[in-house]
């Protein structure tokens, strides 16, 4: 496995600022971080860079900068828009559709190959499940067809449907998942593992990793304290509910060997700029103690 973190490590400051990526980055990397994932759920907020004419250039300049670093990208995150909700009309689907082609793109361009996604739903229809299913399928056949260029797989990841209950989210099982890709048949798309998704929905960890097995390709790695609060949601492993222990056992046992990525993004962003080198370097230390954790108890 490949310790890596998320660019929202630190995004926020404090005083609502946003943090440039380069100086994540500089901060994260010093900390010992060498692997990066770009979050574009973030980088699509208001005011960012990646939603204005000069995404090339903003992403062309990480680009440059992870190289003089000595850095890379690992997985990353597509831009994600429910592209089965029938209420959106073309113009909308048709700019969503847009920016999670340039995300891809943005992800190629910085040197990675792997993109987690996410399913989405069919709502307000009583054969939900079958016309999620079906919805997904057909969509992401398109969506390799128009990114096959960039020469990316894409993995997606377990939902958690707690805050729309008693609405449901497809996806949100590792029998729903395993299925969608199975039934796929392509070895480029594949299931990314959300630790605190599976927490949340109070799922058995090792037996929905000893089910994936093959199937995954990335980790979404955070803990939690609350199932519906998001301030106490996203925090650093070892700070939340989640048996990391056994995690790192099963990831063992199953021969994972995909990045074991961060994404934290309730930590970093609440500590002034002062601690942030001593706050980046325990996040490192204990991403470094879980890979350890599972190889001690082998």
């Amino acid at each position: 496995m490949k310790l890596s973190t998320s660019s929202n490590i630190v995004f926020e400051r404090p005083d609502k600022s946003i943090m440039p990526m380069d100086k994540m980055l500089d901060l994260a990397s010093g900390a010992g971080f060498n692997i990066f994932d770009i979050s574009f759920y973030d980088w699509s907020l208001p005011g960012s860079p990646f939603l204005t004419e000069r995404w090339r250039e903003w992403i062309e300049q990480i680009a440059e900068h992870k190289d003089k670093l000595g850095v890379s990208f690992g997985q990353c995150h597509a831009y994600t828009y429910n592209f089965l909700d029938s209420r959106m009309s073309e113009d909308e689907k048709t700019y969503h559709e847009m920016l999670v082609l340039r995300s891809i793109e943005c992800c190629a361009i910085v040197g990675s190959r792997l993109c987690v996604t996410h399913p989405e739903t069919r709502f307000g229809v009583v054969n939900q499940t079958k016309l999620s299913r079906q919805g997904n399928l057909e969509y992401f056949s398109r969506l390799f067809d128009k990114i096959a260029k960039f020469d990316m797989e894409l993995a997606v990841e377990n939902m958690c449907d707690v805050a729309i209950s008693p609405r449901r989210k497809y996806g949100v099982t590792p029998e729903e998942l395993v299925d969608l890709v199975e039934t796929f048949g392509d070895s480029r798309l594949g299931i990314c593992w959300d630790f605190e998704h599976a927490d949340i929905m109070e799922q058995n960890q090792r037996d929905c990793l000893l089910y994936i097995r093959k199937h995954l390709k990335a980790t979404h790695v955070s803990d939690t304290h609350s199932a519906t609060v998001p301030e106490l949601m996203h925090v650093l492993p070892l700070f939340g509910n989640v048996d990391w222990r056994e995690v790192m056992q099963t990831l063992r046992e199953i021969d994972y060997q995909g990045f074991f990525s961060f994404e934290v993004n309730n930590y970093g962003n609440y500590f002034p700029d002062p601690l942030l080198p001593s706050a980046l370097s325990l996040a490192y230390e204990i991403g470094r103690y879980l890979l350890g954790m599972g190889a001690e108890d082998s």
